[in-house]
């Protein structure tokens, strides 16, 4: 199965079709050079949410097409998170490290501004980085 981002996150992947969405999300990262991770999506709706394992750590996405992509790892993974934005085609818009201890990194297509005060008002969220596109 050939595939990119452009047919999970810039046009809405099947509906109600975990399955789908997994082996569209899947092909995209090994694709992409991203081998040794596997994701299953447990919510099959917008936002749509994939959990996985990448070199014996979780990561979870979460994605909203078109609008939002959202990236949670245990810890920084500069060579993910720079794999990440080569599968969506531009930078994250802000990483931070939540009130969990998880590392997260998150893409705005759309509203990055309101995000990042968002982001940057929370006092819950550390080690804040912004991202130029």
């Amino acid at each position: 199965m050939a595939t990119n981002a452009t047919t999970w996150f810039y046009r809405e992947p099947e509906k109600g079709r975990p399955y789908l969405i997994s082996e569209r999300v899947n092909h995209t990262f090994w694709q992409n050079r991203i081998n040794d991770v596997y994701f299953t999506c447990v919510h099959a709706e917008p936002p749509f949410r994939l959990v996985g394992e990448w070199d014996g750590k979780a990561v979870e996405l979460e994605y909203e097409p078109t609008r939002v992509f959202i990236l949670r790892m245990q810890e920084e993974s500069v060579p993910f998170v720079r794999g990440v934005a080569e599968i969506l085609g531009f930078p994250p818009t802000v990483s931070y490290t939540d009130a969990d201890g998880r590392f997260i990194t998150e893409w705005y297509a759309k509203d990055a501004q309101k995000r990042l005060s968002e982001v940057q008002g929370n006092p819950s969220f550390q080690n804040l980085k912004r991202y130029k596109r």
